[in-house]
């Protein structure tokens, strides 16, 4: 019989946990991506989301990943302590004060500095040739470096709330905020 993997098990309960927020009404999937990559052998699971009180002017993503390394040490070792798979997040916020906007955003990605929630954090600016400068696309990544167990599914819960906490953190900064 089929026995399904950790990223198996894990990709239902974020499907689940993100599925929950969106009948609630709290957040609006906007798309989501189940990618498999035969060339690496990697799985990649993603749902893509607005916060519904702030409209499509943020977006943030969940990603779940798992490859070749991550399934070979969870079936050759039969199910060891610490198989699972890693968790990403992804938040696409406009930015129009670049100096000081972004060190208002480390500021509040600060909770992902420790405990469950440690990750690295990347801000990468963007714009559009030929359009005006004066707003910049700022994606944050935070790649989490614990990964996910299937011990601990409830750690998926709590990184969908502070995403969605830190999105609506970086509204509020932006609220007023003269364009």
């Amino acid at each position: 019989m089929y026995h399904p993997s950790v990223y198996d098990n894990l990709k239902v309960v974020l499907e689940g946990a993100v599925y929950d927020l969106d009948f609630s009404g709290e957040i609006e999937i906007i798309n989501r991506k189940d990618l498999m990559d035969q060339a690496i052998i990697e799985r990649n699971y993603s749902i893509d989301f607005v916060v519904s009180a702030i409209g499509e002017a943020m977006k943030g993503t969940i990603t779940l990943t798992s490859n070749l390394e991550d399934l070979a040490m969870e079936k050759l070792n039969d199910n060891p302590e610490g198989a699972g798979s890693k968790l990403s997040c992804v938040i696409e916020t406009p930015v129009y004060e670049i100096e000081t906007d972004c060190k208002q955003l480390q500021s509040i990605l600060k909770k992902w500095g420790s405990g469950d929630l440690k990750g690295d954090i990347q801000q990468k600016l963007t714009y559009i040739y030929g359009q005006p400068r004066h707003v910049f696309t700022n994606t944050i990544s935070i790649q989490l470096q614990k990964p996910v167990s299937e011990e601990e599914p409830e750690r998926i819960s709590s990184v969908l709330e502070e995403l969605i906490a830190s999105i609506k953190e970086m509204n509020e900064y932006f609220k007023g905020y003269k364009k």
